[in-house]
């Protein structure tokens, strides 16, 4: 397997307050991802001044895990919230993963519901 690929269909959304560990790193936010009701990607999100820990793939699970900075929360959940097709794809080769969008008309706009 070179690549994960699949489509994002539903979503969960989790903020960690908390944790007394000193050597656990709590991401304050997370994301669970699931085609249809496969869980198949985790998001987590990490301050913005700290190194981001390594992706990750487990194979046991079938399961990715991206990091991201906290920076990129909004705009993730933005095109969650208001996209569709949604899909994400992880390279084992490079370790690196990415959600995307599927094709849009140019000028398409947001809709406006008229009354």
């Amino acid at each position: 397997m070179k690549y994960v690929d699949s489509e994002i269909t539903q979503y969960w959304i989790h903020f960690q307050a908390g944790g007394t560990e000193p050597n656990q790193v709590y991401p304050p936010a997370l994301v669970k991802c699931y085609n249809d009701d496969d869980f198949v990607l985790q998001l987590t999100f990490h301050p913005d001044n700290k190194p981001l820990p390594e992706n990750h793939y487990d194979v046991r699970n079938k399961l990715v895990y991206l990091r991201y900075p906290m920076s990129m929360y909004h705009n993730i959940i933005d095109t969650l919230r208001n996209e569709k097709p949604v899909y994400f794809r992880w390279t084992r080769e490079l370790n690196m993963g990415f959600i995307r969008t599927g094709k849009e008309p140019v000028g398409e706009g947001e809709y406006e519901a008229v009354y």
